[in-house]
């Protein structure tokens, strides 16, 4: 039986995961912060909290493409299968109902990703697709250009099963 080892090091100061932000504020406001807590952090945080309690944002736009990390420097890019179901050339791998890995063929990189795309735009689709196709496109070009990313293409091995039966809906 394992027993369950307690994390070391110091708890996240918020009781949740957190981020460090350097801001340089006017005296004055940061000032009117310490008036409402000693840390500054926390004087953010209950305003955040405040506000957010008085007008709920409405819920964020989920990303059409994604890098998922697998490893402390690796990721895959991860697609919102209601929105990227077919792209020429690209095998598209459900990991989930509702989310997919793209698959390119060994030789072929990003820049062909973005031909992909920019392909399946010329092709007769609905408004809702080419929305999501035309945020695709943008945010592969934005990695594609992105100098503190590297884009490596590995052939994987797909298993199906066909010994399983589908059931009959």
């Amino acid at each position: 039986m394992r027993i369950a080892r307690r994390k070391r090091g110091r708890p996240p100061k918020f009781g949740r995961p957190g981020q460090v932000v350097a801001l340089t504020l006017p005296e004055e406001v940061v000032a009117g912060l310490r008036r409402i807590d000693r840390d500054v952090a926390w004087a953010v945080v209950r305003l955040y909290e405040k506000e957010a309690r008085r007008t709920p944002a409405a819920p964020p736009e989920p990303a059409v493409a994604e890098l998922v990390r697998i490893t402390e420097r690796r990721s895959l890019i991860i697609v919102n299968r209601a929105e990227v179901s077919k792209l020429p050339g690209v095998t598209i791998v459900p990991v989930s109902a509702t989310r997919a890995f793209l698959a390119l063929a060994p030789g072929l990189g990003m820049s062909d990703l973005e031909l992909a795309v920019s392909e399946r735009l010329d092709d007769g689709i609905d408004e809702r697709e080419r929305k999501a196709l035309t945020r695709l496109r943008a945010q592969v070009r934005r990695w594609r250009r992105d100098r503190g990313l590297r884009f490596h293409t590995r052939a994987i091995i797909e298993v199906e099963d066909v010994s399983i039966r589908r059931r009959r809906v």
